[in-house]
C-alpha cells in the first residue's frame, strides 16, 4: 500500500482542486501559455508530499474544517511546485520526472512569470474560494486571513534558500552553519509548515501545532540531506541527472562539506570550477563517492531522523501519530 492510500488521501480529487485554481481564472482565457503551462504541471504528476502532510497535520485537530485544510493543502503544493519551475532554472536542469522542464518547453522569461503567476494566483484563490472543485467563493475570516499570510510569506524564506545556493556557487569555504540555514530555508521550513498549517486549519491546540513544526522541520532536514546523498549514490536513471549534478553546478552539498576536511581530496575539490572539463568533476565525484563523507551525511541525516522520531513518541496517544510514524518511513525508509 502506497503512502497516500495508507493515509486515505485522494490523488484524483486532490488535482482537479490544483487544476481548479486555474481553471477558475478568468484573465486566462484559451489559448494560454500560463494556463496551458500549469496545467501540463499538474497532470505531469508528483507525489504530492507536502498537501500530504497538511492532511496529516489537520488530524491532531477537529475534522470540520476540511475547506481550510484543502485551501491550505492546495496553496503550499503550489508554493512547492512554483519553487521547482525556478530551482529547474537556476540549476540549469533540462528534465524533471522524465519530462521537459517548463523553462526547455517555453524560455526561461515566460518560466519565470509562470512561476510567480502560480503563487499570486494560488494565494488569490486560497483568500476567496471555499477549496470546493466548484469555484464557490466567500470571504475569508480575519483569523484565516492571518494564517494565509504567514503561509504566503514563506516565499521570501525559499527565495533565501535559492538566493543563497546560487550566491554560494563553488565557494568552497561554505561553513556547516551556512549550509544548514541554507537546507532549512530551502526545504524543511516548507515541510514543518505543512503539518503546523494543516493543523491549525482544523483549530489544534496551539502548542500541539508547533510540536508538529518542530517535527517537519527535522523530518525536512533528514530529507534533504539524503536527497543530497542520492546525487553520489543512485545511477542517473534512478534519480533522472548525472551523477554529481549538484557539484557540476556549482552547488557545495553535505558530502561536500565533508570531503573537504580531507586533505589529500580537498586540492581536488578545490580546484573545480564552472569552467572544469567532464574528466576533472567525473574524477572528483569518484573520490567523494567512496570516501567517508558519505557515511558522515548519512549520520547527520540519521540524528534529524531521530529526532523526529523522538517527538513523534510524544504523540503516542494520539490516533494519527501512525501517520506521523508512516510519514517518517516513507522519507526515512
Amino acid at each position: 500500500m502506497n503512502i497516500h492510500n495508507r493515509i486515505g488521501m485522494d490523488l484524483a480529487s486532490f488535482d482537479r482542486l490544483l487544476q481548479e485554481v486555474v481553471t477558475s481564472d478568468r484573465d486566462l482565457t484559451p489559448p494560454s501559455v500560463v494556463l496551458s503551462s500549469v496545467m501540463d504541471l499538474i497532470n505531469a504528476g508528483g507525489k504530492r508530499l507536502r498537501p500530504l502532510m497538511v492532511v496529516i497535520g489537520s488530524r491532531f485537530g477537529d475534522n470540520d474544517n476540511d475547506s481550510a485544510v484543502m485551501k491550505t493543502a492546495v496553496l503550499l503544493e503550489y508554493l512547492h511546485m512554483a519553487s521547482l519551475v525556478h530551482d529547474d532554472i537556476i540549476d540549469q536542469s533540462d528534465m524533471r520526472r522524465g519530462r521537459p522542464t517548463l523553462h526547455e518547453t517555453t524560455d526561461i522569461q515566460t518560466a519565470v512569470q509562470i512561476g510567480n503567476y502560480m503563487i499570486a494566483r494560488a494565494i488569490e484563490w486560497a483568500a476567496h474560494s471555499n477549496g470546493e472543485p466548484d469555484g464557490s467563493s466567500e470571504d475569508v475570516s480575519e483569523e484565516e486571513a492571518y494564517r494565509l499570510a504567514e503561509l504566503a510569506a514563506l516565499v521570501t524564506e525559499l527565495c533565501m534558500g535559492e538566493y543563497d545556493q546560487l550566491h554560494h556557487r563553488f565557494n568552497y569555504d561554505l561553513t556547516m552553519e551556512q549550509y544548514l540555514e541554507k537546507t532549512r530555508c530551502k526545504t524543511a521550513l516548507l515541510m514543518a509548515h505543512c503539518l503546523k498549517a494543516g493543523a491549525e486549519a482544523a483549530h489544534a491546540d496551539p502548542p500541539i501545532a508547533e510540536r508538529l513544526f518542530q517535527i517537519g522541520e527535522a523530518i525536512g532536514m533528514a530529507f534533504q540531506i539524503q536527497d543530497d546523498l542520492l546525487d553520489f549514490t543512485k545511477p542517473k536513471e534512478a534519480i533522472g541527472k548525472p551523477a554529481g549534478a549538484d557539484l557540476r553546478n556549482g552547488n557545495i552539498t553535505l558530502p561536500v562539506i565533508y570531503a573537504l576536511n580531507d586533505p589529500a581530496l580537498a586540492p581536488k575539490i578545490r580546484q573545480l570550477g564552472p569552467h572544469s572539463s567532464e574528466a576533472d568533476m567525473d574524477d572528483v565525484i569518484i573520490h567523494i563517492t567512496v570516501s567517508t563523507a558519505i557515511e558522515q551525511s548519512e549520520q547527520l541525516a540519521r540524528s534529524y531522523a531521530e529526532q523526529a522520531q523522538l517527538m513523534i513518541g510524544e504523540f503516542a496517544d494520539h490516533p494519527a501519530q501512525q501517520d506521523l510514524q508512516a510519514l517518517l518511513q516513507y522519507f526515512l525508509p
